[in-house]
């Protein structure tokens, strides 16, 4: 191994970020009618920036027809992009990977200890190209076990369906207390006016309160009122997208630094621009 060079530059080597992808999180907690149009929202948002996109789908389970995380694990290293048709979808601008046995395998793996968490980040990070974004669709139980304890913040959504409350209630405080996760709220719908007693009688309403009382968390949602013109929904929708990155993980693909740093890193505001 060569030493490290003795000038003014030594320094700066340990600075540099490890090449990989970045890697968010959004939970699927049981109102896809919601969640799936906001997350290929929020992928269009991503390629628009100039992210090549890749979701992992974890609600939908791989087979040979529909291949998926599983075989990339499995086959990368004999497989070519051609192989992967299935993956691509031509009317999309990014990829979506069946994922649920790949994370499930991964999740086997890891025995809840932090290095076997590191060592399961590293290897996805090997699957994706290093100016890359992966989002990981998943639900809760696939989060914790993941995620658990990486300063990531995935997304939680919340919106008017009834059982939206329970749901995202129970999503959070799994988050909260078996990983140590503090999910960005998302509201899905209009901001409440001065003075309005709406949002009191609103789900996200209801949710900062039982998270306040319950959880002695206070929750600071994001609203966004999905109703209104497009031009303005596509700019919120950036923004969204531009603040999920800030507080993305950097997956390393290189095999060397798992042994120091580990396989990711928190990104901080100062780490890239758009």
């Amino acid at each position: 191994m060569h030493d490290l060079p003795l000038n003014q530059a030594a320094g700066l080597i340990g600075l540099a970020r490890p090449a990989g992808a970045q890697l968010l999180a959004m939970v699927s907690h049981g109102d896809d009618k919601s969640e799936l149009p906001l997350l290929w929202r929020l992928c269009t948002a991503m390629t628009g920036l100039g992210y090549a996109v890749t979701v992992l789908d974890a609600t939908k389970s791989e087979s040979e027809a529909n291949p998926g995380l599983q075989q990339l694990m499995d086959y990368r290293f004999g497989y070519g992009p051609s192989d992967f048709a299935a993956l691509h979808t031509d009317a999309l601008e990014w990829t979506i990977v069946p994922s649920a046995q790949g994370i499930q395998s991964l999740c086997q793996l890891q025995t809840h200890t932090h290095i076997k968490r590191m060592q399961s980040l590293h290897r996805i990070g090997q699957l994706f190209p290093s100016n890359g974004v992966v989002i990981l669709y998943a639900g809760v139980d696939a989060m914790v076990q993941m995620l658990g304890s990486t300063g990531c913040r995935p997304l939680l959504t919340v919106t008017q369906e009834k059982s939206s409350l329970l749901t995202s209630y129970l999503a959070l405080k799994r988050l909260l207390i078996k990983a140590g996760l503090r999910p960005a709220i998302l509201n899905m719908m209009a901001a409440p006016q001065p003075g309005s007693t709406a949002h009191a009688s609103s789900v996200a309403g209801n949710l900062v309160e039982c998270a306040r009382n319950f959880l002695g968390y206070e929750v600071n949602a994001t609203y966004i009122d999905p109703h209104q013109p497009e031009q303005a929904l596509a700019a919120e929708m950036r923004r969204l997208a531009m603040r999920m990155l800030e507080n993305a993980l950097m997956l390393s693909n290189a095999p060397a630094m798992l042994g120091a740093a580990g396989a990711y890193q928190v990104a901080g505001p100062m780490s890239r621009s758009h």
